[in-house]
């Protein structure tokens, strides 16, 4: 009985152990997104305060606050234009 258990035992750890390779092989890893602040987000759409305070209220940025701090997903940013 415990050869027959052990078999089916060592049976179903190689199917596991297949499916976990099989599995990393095809994950294609995802970039963190980053968050930006605002001189960062001028300095990547090369725009002014000005155009930057229009944006941020007509846009449908994500923002998140951090202390007293606005920071904005790049991906949202990105993604309005």
């Amino acid at each position: 009985m415990k050869s027959i258990l052990r078999r089916i035992e060592i049976k179903i750890e190689r199917y596991f152990n297949s499916r976990e390779r099989e599995m990393q092989a095809n994950h294609i890893p995802l970039q963190p997104d980053e968050w930006l602040d605002k001189l960062q987000v001028m300095q990547m759409l090369s725009i002014s305060s000005s155009t930057f305070y229009r944006l941020e209220k007509t846009s449908n940025w994500k923002m998140k606050l951090v202390g007293k701090r606005k920071y904005y997903l790049k991906s949202s940013i990105l993604g309005t234009q």
